[in-house]
Order: C-alpha cells, then sequence, then structure tokens
C-alpha cells in the first residue's frame, strides 16, 4: 500500500509542478516582459531530459527488484539502505524535478516563471527540512543522521556513500 501511496502522490506532484504549474505561469506571461535568450534557450531541453531522467531513475531504484537481498527501500523496513542516486544527494527524485522545472523556465523565457520556479523550490525544501527529514531522523536514528553529515541534501557528491 505504502508504494501505491508514493507512486500516485508522485506522479501527481509531478505533473502539478511541470505541467499544471507552468500552464497557469504562461496565463501572466502578458502582465511581465518576456526575454529572450536566443538559442541559449535550448539549453533548457537538456535539463528537462536530464531532471525527468533522474527522477525516472529514482523511481526505478525505489520500485524495482534490486540485486542481491537488499530490501526494497519502499517497503517498512527497519534498515537503512541507501542505492542508486540517492548515495549521492539526499533528494535526486526533487532535485530531477527541480532541474527540469528549471529547463522549463529556461526554455519559457518569462518572469512569471521564474517566480513560479522560485517559489516551489522553497516550498520543496521547506517540505524536506519540516517535515521529511524529521520523519527520516525518527525512522532511522543514527544511521539517518550519519548519511545526513555525509551526503548533501541538494548538490550531488562525486564519491558514492557508504555506510560501511
Amino acid at each position: 500500500m505504502f508504494a501505491f501511496k508514493t507512486i500516485v502522490w508522485g506522479s501527481i506532484f509531478m505533473l502539478a509542478a511541470l505541467v499544471l504549474g507552468p500552464w497557469v505561469t504562461s496565463k501572466f506571461d502578458s502582465a511581465f516582459p518576456v526575454f529572450d535568450l536566443g538559442v541559449a534557450k535550448y539549453f533548457g531541453v537538456v535539463l528537462i531530459a536530464a531532471g525527468i531522467a533522474l527522477s525516472f531513475c529514482c523511481c526505478a531504484v525505489l520500485f524495482l527488484p534490486q540485486k542481491g537481498n537488499l530490501p526494497k527501500p519502499y517497503d517498512m523496513q527497519h534498515e537503512f539502505v541507501v542505492l542508486g542516486p540517492y548515495a549521492y544527494v539526499r533528494n535526486p527524485f526533487l532535485l530531477g524535478i527541480l532541474l527540469a522545472l528549471a529547463g522549463e523556465t529556461i526554455m519559457m523565457s518569462s518572469f512569471a516563471m521564474i517566480a513560479y520556479s522560485v517559489v516551489l523550490a522553497w516550498c520543496v525544501h521547506f517540505f524536506v527540512v519540516f517535515f521529511e527529514e524529521p520523519a527520516l531522523m525518527e525512522r532511522y536514528g543514527k544511521e539517518y543522521q550519519k548519511y545526513c553529515e555525509v551526503v548533501s541534501r541538494w548538490i550531488p557528491r562525486f564519491k558514492k556513500y557508504s555506510s560501511f
């Protein structure tokens, strides 16, 4: 049941953040000046592709069977397991969504989209800091605290996290 809820709420969040939000902000474009980035705006396509790929990679890590006897991360286990992109950054799924949103912002080249992106990024950060991390700290204790001390919340590190 936990996996189903995660898939449903994650899908709803992705749809709202990457489709509905930009659609609503495009309705306000006439109230703000549009700036032209020229050919550079196509760099947004790279960010969108990278962000979506990262988010789908995180979904695969969470919901596809893993090698060996490791428990699936979505199971309500009591062991703290770090796999895939989670070994480099603590919130890769949300980071992927924010990267895709940054790409959309560059492609749309509008101040309304910049404002939307900043507000959404702030809300995501607020959710992670004040709700998600305290819940994980309570659930996993010292293991999660050690992970937080070594692995950054938003900026990926180049060295893979190892709990050993």
